[in-house]
């Protein structure tokens, strides 16, 4: 892996907002704070793209940049976002899925906040695949290797949800 793919995975943290099968950019735009956030790696062919709305245009470009280029974890970091927010869940899966792997076994991943965003991302898709549970386990795992403002909010919003539908209340 190259400095700037570990650079690039230092500065990485671009929000998205994910609502039922909508995602939208928050940069600039008022962000619906119930909504469950992702998260995209900087620096990798088709972000900006992926940042514009245009999936399939980011996720080709994602998909077609060299090994040599993009790192697999970045990758399916990206991948993962962008497969979300097509609504394509089988490949959301995989590379959501790959991504947690990746940061579970690679060395070169510069830190555990890093590792966060692959967890926090498997997270949205599990919730949007009715998988309230283990959607909350992969949120709290992100939340616990960091503090950032995001991995709370997602917990606390699924806990909200989770405790209301408990309760009976709608």
């Amino acid at each position: 892996m190259n400095k700037n793919i570990i650079n690039g995975l230092i500065s990485a943290t671009l929000l998205l907002t994910a609502s039922a099968s909508v995602m939208a950019n928050t940069q600039g735009q008022n962000m619906d704070s119930t909504a469950y956030k992702m998260v995209l790696v900087e620096d990798v062919p088709g972000v900006t793209a992926l940042q514009a709305g245009n999936i399939e245009e980011g996720l080709t470009a994602t998909l077609s940049a060299s090994k040599y280029t993009v790192d697999d974890y970045s990758r399916n970091v990206n991948l993962c976002a962008g497969y979300v927010q097509m609504s394509d869940m089988e490949k959301a899966e995989k590379a959501c899925s790959a991504a947690v792997k990746s940061a579970r076994s690679l060395v070169a991943i510069p830190s555990m906040s890093v590792r966060a965003y692959a967890y926090n991302n498997r997270g949205v898709m599990k919730l949007l695949n009715n998988d309230n549970l283990g959607a909350l386990a992969d949120f709290k795992r992100a939340a616990k290797v960091d503090s950032s403002g995001i991995y709370k909010h997602n917990v606390e919003r699924l806990e909200a949800a989770l405790n209301t539908v408990q309760t009976g209340i709608l």
